[in-house]
């Protein structure tokens, strides 16, 4: 077993700025660690700047080494138990390095480098990356008994830390190797509907990837015991920046996408201290930082905390309180974490995408999570066979455009089997990078290319890649809706009870229109576009039969398409419309079980399993108040009521709250003989008494 294996990952990223190597003093750094209970650290060492004497010529070394060097460090953080991961940053060099080997840089279609604050941006095609990057790695790993290695923004940049775009790279080495293997020239800007950026984007993933097992064979061959960033732990951040949209389930979800449902891929899950790129010295909301990091514990095992400069130089201070006090729980109760895994019923999976966000599984992460339907998530890249959806009852994808055959056989393979597949918007409508198809016949506005936002340009499918959803085809992609709604008829109202007082559910600008197979039960009848002003012109004339969730059945299985992105109008809306319909959607049309009815949606619920107990983990966000975040308010008198479950004898809660649990029937009748057989709607119901930031409770 490799050390990081059921490690308890209590991660201190200390970015150390070159300044603070000056009066480095290495007890005192381990110290500040100990005092959060930290288990690992990432610590600068090479690349821009080698943190230690190097030996290289182009390896630039720091001008402020003169406290303690890493050797020291390293040695007080093994003594004390903690692991040490070694960062690197070969994205760019001192422009003095720059000036002796100009072959190393990126260029922009013009030809000029990107020089930032004298830092030049290195180009992943050039030999700094594929071969000096590697003698930096060799001689750091043998100089010293690292026990890891995070290298750190891999790839090609675009933008700089300023947010300025420069494009793709026109090197020399990049435009030969494209030419060579595509015959084309490399395009001007980041654009998918350039048919050659389809191309051009195949192409960096190769390069990336070739790079990188380059990167990981130089490491493998030092020691099998380092562990690498992306093979054998991942790290992700939840941070935020000037200027874009907070995500209040960042950590939850990153931790839930990279542990996977068995939560065996460690995740360090950077809670990142600072603002964003503009505001280093400057903690984000200590409340917001504490609340990701209970976040963090509850889905993946693992507490993370990110800060620029050392702990004790560090002056603002105001995130150190709750955060600690999170590293701290962990630390007390260790074991309660190690071999848990999850037991949730659904799996979201997250569509292949480059931009930033993906607001429609964002707005199914917000659905799920504001219902209390506990779901794992998965990238949809990482979707290689059915059997990582064994133990699911449903599966959703969202908006996924690019949709290759393998993975529409799995999720029919699924729905065969018996699950039920969700899909929404124009999932399954484009073939991606190296699919088959040819243009879709009858196809009406869809554009030829998809959207900006897959960051991939390529085709409409000939044929529907997922039979579980029963179309025959796509026959047009109505755009620019303003005022068009769907109805949910009188003798729906028993299927979508959470809409029978608010039948009208808009759906935002874009809608498909497809041709069905018989047997399709259509729910929804379209409104179409119809004046929205003056008041009194505000009615329609027409209603349509066009349904606005469909479900078909398959196999065992079923599935059931949303043609429009509810998740996206959720996101970004927020309606409490949107929010019922979805519910209805997951409670009536797909059988999910409301676990708990009466709770606020201001709580997080996550169950899972450990050496036959049953686990619940609830995480209080009540103090997120638009983009503010703040202490929560208590929580009282929760119940949760989970059928199946049926094992309990006792509840113990760990943070504060008192727990206890008994197993009814829906009657309320408790069973006396749980071992017996048992009515299918009998359940175990857990109380807890208060909750505050967090809570985890164990039933045995």
């Amino acid at each position: 077993m490799h050390w990081w294996e059921n490690y308890p990952w209590r991660m201190i990223q200390t970015n150390l700025r070159e300044i603070d190597m000056e009066d480095m003093d290495a007890k005192k750094y381990v110290e500040d660690l100990k005092d959060f209970g930290a288990t690992a650290v990432t610590l600068n060492t090479g690349g821009i700047i080698a943190s230690y004497d190097t030996e290289l010529e182009y390896h630039k070394k720091s001008d402020y080494l003169h406290g303690d060097g890493l050797g020291a460090i390293i040695d007080e953080c093994h003594k004390a138990g903690i692991k040490v991961i070694a960062r690197m940053d070969f994205s760019k060099v001192r422009y003095e390095v720059y000036e002796k080997h100009p072959e190393w840089a990126y260029r922009r279609a013009d030809g000029e480098i990107v020089n930032y604050n004298g830092d030049v941006h290195t180009c992943p095609n050039s030999d700094y990356q594929q071969k000096y990057a590697l003698e930096i790695v060799k001689e750091a790993l043998t100089k010293f008994p690292f026990d890891g290695v995070f290298c750190n923004m891999s790839g090609f940049l675009v933008v700089d830390y300023g947010g300025t775009y420069h494009g793709p790279c026109h090197c020399v080495n990049c435009q030969r190797l494209f030419r060579e293997k595509y015959g084309a020239e490399i395009p001007a800007k980041d654009d998918s509907k350039d048919l050659a950026y389809k191309k051009y984007m195949t192409f960096k993933s190769e390069c990336t990837k070739t790079q990188k097992m380059n990167l990981h064979k130089t490491i493998r061959d030092i020691s099998p015991e380092i562990a690498i960033d992306g093979v054998d732990y991942v790290r992700i951040e939840s941070g935020t920046e000037i200027g874009c949209k907070t995500w209040i389930y960042s950590a939850s979800s990153n931790a839930r996408k990279i542990a996977g449902p068995e939560r065996k891929r460690p995740v360090d899950g950077a809670v990142v201290d600072f603002l964003g790129f503009r505001y280093r010295d400057t903690s984000s909301s200590p409340a917001q930082m504490e609340l990701r990091q209970w976040q963090n514990l509850a889905n993946s095992g693992s507490t993370s905390l990110y800060v620029m400069g050392r702990l004790d130089n560090h002056k603002d201070v105001s995130c150190y309180e709750g955060t600690r006090k999170v590293f701290q729980f962990h630390k007390e109760h260790e074991e309660l974490y190690a071999g848990i895994t999850s037991v949730a019923e659904v799996m979201l999976i997250h569509k292949n995408l480059l931009a930033r966000y993906d607001e429609e599984t964002y707005g199914w992460i917000r659905a799920l999570t504001e219902s209390h339907v506990p779901f794992d998530e998965i990238r949809q890249a990482e979707l290689k066979g059915v059997e990582q959806l064994a133990g699911k009852k449903i599966a959703i994808l969202c908006d996924a455009k690019l949709l290759n055959g393998a993975q529409a056989e799995i999720l029919d393979k699924f729905a065969e089997e018996g699950g039920t597949v969700i899909v929404t918007g124009e999932t399954g409508a484009y073939g991606s990078p190296g699919s088959v198809g040819s243009p879709v016949r009858n196809v009406g506005t869809p554009a030829r290319n998809a959207p900006d936002k897959e960051g991939l340009a390529s085709r409409p499918q000939e044929a529907f890649p997922l039979k579980c959803m029963g179309i025959r085809q796509i026959l047009e992609k109505l755009t620019k809706q303003m005022s068009a709604v769907f109805l949910v008829n009188d003798g729906e109202k028993d299927v979508f009870p959470h809409c029978a007082d608010a039948p009208y559910i808009p759906f935002g600008e874009e809608l498909l229109m497809a041709e069905f197979e018989e047997g399709t039960q259509k729910y929804l009848s379209l409104i179409p576009e119809h004046p929205f002003g003056p008041p009194e012109r505000c009615y329609y004339t027409e209603v349509t039969e066009h349904p606005g969730v469909t479900v078909h059945p398959y196999g065992k299985g079923r599935g059931v398409y949303i043609p429009w992105l509810v998740g996206t109008f959720y996101y970004n809306e927020g309606f409490q419309n949107t929010l019922n319909f979805m519910q209805d959607v997951l409670y009536h049309l797909c059988d999910v079980a409301q676990i708990a009815p009466g709770l606020t949606p201001m709580v997080e619920v996550c169950l899972g399993r450990k050496e036959g107990k049953t686990i619940v983990q609830l995480v209080n966000t009540s103090g997120c108040f638009s983009n503010s975040f703040f202490a929560p308010l208590p929580i009282y008198d929760i119940k949760l009521r989970l059928p199946g479950f049926l094992g309990a004898r006792s509840a113990t809660a760990y943070n504060g709250g008192t727990a206890g649990v008994v197993v009814e029937e829906a009657a309320g009748v408790v069973i006396e003989d749980v071992a017996g057989a048992v009515a299918e709607e009998a359940a175990c119901v857990v109380h807890l008494d208060k909750l505050e930031w967090y809570e985890i409770i164990v039933i045995e």
